[in-house]
């Protein structure tokens, strides 16, 4: 099953609740995969970012070999489940 935008609201919606200290976004482009871990102070730039940057299945608008491919919140541990 793949990502949706409304995933990735509810996972930063979620993270303000939790008072977590980071969002982690899963991306692979072009073959390559990256964690981008975004610390609570950037949480609302980066969730309007991603909002208007992909699409509803969270593949990049002007790349579509660019997706979000993992989401998670919480502190560093976390990695673990994107990885």
């Amino acid at each position: 099953m793949s990502l949706t935008k409304g995933q990735l609201i509810e996972q930063f919606d979620k993270a303000r609740e939790e008072n977590a200290p980071f969002v982690f976004v899963g991306i692979e482009a072009e073959g390559v995969q990256e964690t981008i871990c975004i610390p609570q102070r950037s949480f609302d730039e980066k969730q309007a970012f991603y909002e208007r940057s992909y699409t509803d299945d969270l593949v990049h608008v002007m790349n579509k070999n660019v997706f979000i491919r993992g989401l998670a919140r919480g502190d560093s541990k976390q990695l673990d489940i994107i990885g």
